[in-house]
């Protein structure tokens, strides 16, 4: 028995674009495309390649040059909007999601009301939940906008550039948020990004958009390595397989770097960040401990030693070194 999850959006021969008198301007060749149940899907490619046309063709709101899409579950839409009414409360706005399920006379119920309540706590926004959104950060606006999506009820969530314009603490909370959304409470979720280092880290799948009007698709992991990605984005001075800026040795003294862990990690960083070569071959020696949860860097050369217990004083007394 197959344990691959139900798929709940599906593209035949879709083509997305824009049509006008002059002809039709294609963003995407015909694709076969498929959203499964309890997925975080990433969309990403460069600006201008059609990410949010084909995000709004798949919420139909935007029509297709030719193709389909079918759907087994319902579908709601985040957008950079600009919110221009801020003087309505957080909960006013995630109110807003349940307005398709209300009566003439817009009233709610207590499941309408139990519904806004939930989706405001899957975003962690209760305790603002009365603020005016005048009165809240970027990311908390970003999140009330999330909410209200799922004020919908819907299973498919289509989000567009989440994370833009915010700090790293705010894109790390989202990301982490719509992780969450598909795994534990089984939505569908494709947001597109160009957060390519935190895609790497929480997407199941990604769909990559190429200059020819293509979309790849698969596992983050597998991109790298076939170098999906570096043919897309052409990075520069950043080594995607290590995931950090490819530094330049500009020193002539080279390292031997021992240890383990995440201190060796951000010491090798520094070092090499400050122009140093690491070699196993080099006749200088440092070796990264921790003794009585105390940190030590230990530099060894021509049997003579020298310990220090910062990154700042083992840089400096290499400068010497290096004289």
């Amino acid at each position: 028995m197959s344990n691959k999850a139900p798929t709940v959006l599906e593209t035949h021969s879709l083509q997305v674009g824009f049509r006008n008198r002059a002809g039709d301007k294609v963003l995407f060749e015909p694709l076969s495309l498929a959203l499964n149940r309890g997925e975080l899907v990433c969309f990403m490619g460069l600006n201008g390649a059609g990410k949010t046309t084909l995000i709004k063709t798949l919420a139909g709101i935007h029509p297709p040059l030719e193709g389909v899409v079918t759907t087994t579950q319902s579908v709601a839409i985040v957008l950079t909007e600009k919110i221009t009414g801020t003087q309505m409360t957080v909960r006013d706005l995630v109110t807003y999601g349940r307005y398709p399920y209300l009566d003439w006379w817009l009233t709610l119920s207590a499941h309408d009301q139990a519904i806004i309540e939930r989706a405001i706590q899957q975003v962690n926004l209760s305790a603002i939940a009365d603020n005016q959104l005048s009165q809240v950060s970027d990311g908390q606006l970003q999140m009330a906008l999330i909410a209200k999506a799922l004020a919908q009820d819907a299973a498919i969530l289509l989000l567009d550039e989440p994370t833009a314009h915010l700090d790293l603490n705010n894109r790390v909370e989202i990301m982490n948020l719509l992780r969450n959304l598909a795994h534990r409470a089984g939505k569908t979720i494709l947001v597109a990004t160009h957060e390519l280092d935190l895609a790497l880290q929480t997407a199941d799948k990604i769909w990559l958009a190429t200059p020819n009007k293509k979309i790849i698709t698969g596992v983050p992991e597998d991109l790298v390595l076939d170098g999906s990605f570096d043919s897309v984005f052409q990075l520069k001075g950043f080594d995607l397989k290590t995931g950090k800026i490819t530094h330049q040795a500009y020193r002539p003294l080279s390292i031997a770097l021992e240890g383990s862990s995440h201190e060796f990690l951000w010491t090798k960083n520094a070092l090499e960040r400050c122009g140093y070569k690491i070699s196993s071959e080099s006749s200088l020696h440092l070796a990264v401990g921790i003794n009585k949860e105390q940190l030590h860097f230990t530099i060894s050369a021509h049997e003579a030693t020298h310990t220090v217990s910062t990154l700042k004083e083992l840089l400096e007394y290499l400068a010497k070194v290096d004289q």
